[in-house]
């Protein structure tokens, strides 16, 4: 039996050619995302239009990079001496400059906080399913004899207004942990004193 001659390619000079397609699976960057995803971008636009603010939580998904070789100086580096049986080694190749682009493939996740006057977290959502997964708690809390407290009654609409745009406007879904039949309740009581002028003479006293 001829044993390999593993000496004649493992820490040996060698040059790399081809074409290489390295797939990753991890956190991406808001500036990545938006350049490719456009409605993203229009999204969060939208929020600034309305005065709100937003604020990046985590973004992850599926991106690439193609390296194409030619001629560049690249070697075979062992881990252990069962190297070959274990396919225990790596591949050292040099890059050289500018480095490859990086692609998004896609985005799994995108998750932002929509920020109002009073609130830095009014509400939490994640862009890609449209799911509300956090609403200020002001806004659950609401009762009705709190008509009468300006501050409370201030604030607790900033919240419903996020809300109601992300619910009725963007069709967005409220995550299964947060109570669906509440806010649709407060949503709809909030509709009643805006159709009565009630919230509008109320903040204006």
């Amino acid at each position: 039996m001829i044993r390999y001659p593993t000496f004649l390619i493992t820490n040996q000079k060698a040059v790399a050619n081809g074409k290489l397609t390295l797939e990753y699976d991890g956190r991406l960057t808001p500036e990545l995302v938006l350049k490719n995803f456009l409605e993203y971008k229009s999204i969060l636009d939208e929020i600034t239009l309305k005065g709100w603010k937003y604020l990046y939580i985590e973004m992850t998904g599926k991106y690439f990079v193609e390296l194409e070789f030619s001629g560049q100086p690249s070697r075979i580096i062992p881990y252990a001496a069962d190297w070959f049986t274990k396919g225990r080694f790596s591949i050292d190749v040099e890059l050289g400059k500018p480095f490859p682009e990086v692609k998004i493939k896609e985005v799994d996740e995108f998750h932002i906080n929509i920020s109002t006057k009073s609130f830095p977290r009014s509400v939490t959502v994640e862009l890609v399913k449209q799911i509300i997964t956090y609403v200020e708690n002001t806004f659950w809390d609401w009762m009705d004899e709190w008509m009468e407290d300006k501050e409370k009654l201030s604030k607790a609409f900033e919240v419903y207004e996020v809300v109601r745009w992300l619910m009725e406007e963007k069709k967005f879904k409220l995550h299964e942990n947060l109570h669906e039949e509440r806010c649709r309740g407060l949503l709809q009581k909030f509709r009643e004193y805006e159709s009565k002028n009630e919230i509008i003479e109320k903040l204006k006293s």
